[in-house]
């Protein structure tokens, strides 16, 4: 099986996306790069791109106005400022790495065109995949893990998303090294008392951008999978009608926040400070579509970065 590498599929995607915005939504290059993250050289460049590899004809190849419209429905849905809805590579149906190069460009508008130089970062395979794609960045940039790791295991070997950031940021990362989630109710009081977990968890709690992925209980879930949670405490959740998850926070399908025993022993970033910044979902996939709409509702977001298949089933079964 043929299947390209993500980075050309990636530049192709682009250079579609700034043809579009050039030709059809009648933008021009300062704006195009201010609403891609990009320079105007390179939005250039991807236009130049498009028209040498025939992406432009009478109409531009893409899909673009179906994931325009899209992404209008969705914001007025949940009630969101930015939403972005990116085609499906018709090679690899798996949207994780176009997620992740969406997300690493978000975070470098939010660099380059809003000097914004801290964020607040979740865990999971999405927020890996963005770390991935994240190029090096040479102004200081300070980033604070929002909850605790999902592992147990904090041998050196093991890569975590705050690993692969630190290795390309001039800044600070901030994390507890403590696990999402503590044995009992009493011992995560005493670990918030400790006076670094302490300070990094004001520090996540007052980010002004905070960038998750959306999880669940499913047996594909990064909770499930890695045994952060025992068999009993996802049945406890199961049961008080846990679907959706963002940073340890988990929701009901009314978009409801899960408050029990279970959730009273995780450590995370508090979600009363979501909609007191920008706070943005990045996530997709045939796994996620209840998660999402779970999470959505709950109206506690700013914005919802996904991809088409998955933008199309949110809307249809809304």
């Amino acid at each position: 099986m043929n299947i390209e590498d993500p980075k050309i599929v990636d530049e192709k995607f682009l250079s579609k996306k700034c043809a579009w915005l050039y030709y059809v939504a009648k933008l021009n290059q300062n704006q195009i790069a201010k609403k891609i993250g990009l320079s105007k050289m390179r939005v250039h460049r991807l236009i130049a791109f498009a028209e040498k590899n025939g992406f432009v004809k009478t109409f531009v190849e893409g899909g673009f106005d179906k994931t325009t419209k899209y992404e209008e429905i969705i914001k007025q849905k949940y009630n969101l400022k930015i939403c972005e809805v990116i085609p499906n590579d018709e090679v690899n149906k798996d949207p994780l790495q176009m997620l992740g190069a969406a997300g690493a460009r978000f975070i470098m508008s939010q660099i380059n065109e809003n000097n914004i130089n801290e964020f607040g970062i979740g865990t999971g395979r999405t927020m890996f995949s963005v770390a991935k794609w994240l190029p090096k960045i040479e102004k200081k940039i300070n980033v604070i893990s929002l909850n605790g790791s999902l592992t147990y295991n904090n041998a050196i070997r093991t890569r975590t998303v705050m690993s692969q950031i630190s290795d390309k940021i001039i800044g600070e990362c901030f994390a507890t090294g403590m696990p999402l989630i503590i044995e009992t109710i009493e011992q995560r009081k005493i670990v918030e008392k400790i006076k670094f977990v302490k300070d990094i968890m004001n520090k996540a709690n007052n980010t002004k951008i905070k960038i998750f992925g959306v999880g669940g209980l499913d047996n594909s879930s990064q909770i499930v999978k890695t045994k952060i949670f025992s068999k009993d405490t996802v049945i406890k959740l199961k049961e008080d009608g846990a679907v959706g998850e963002v940073g340890g926070n988990f929701f009901n399908m009314y978009g409801k926040l899960i408050s029990n025993k279970e959730t009273s022993k995780v450590l995370a970033a508090d979600s009363n400070y979501f909609n007191k910044s920008m706070t943005v979902l990045i996530a997709g996939g045939k796994n996620k579509m209840k998660q999402i709409k779970s999470v959505l509702k709950s109206e506690l977001f700013f914005g919802l970065i996904t991809d088409e298949a998955t933008a199309k089933i949110i809307i249809k079964n809304s």
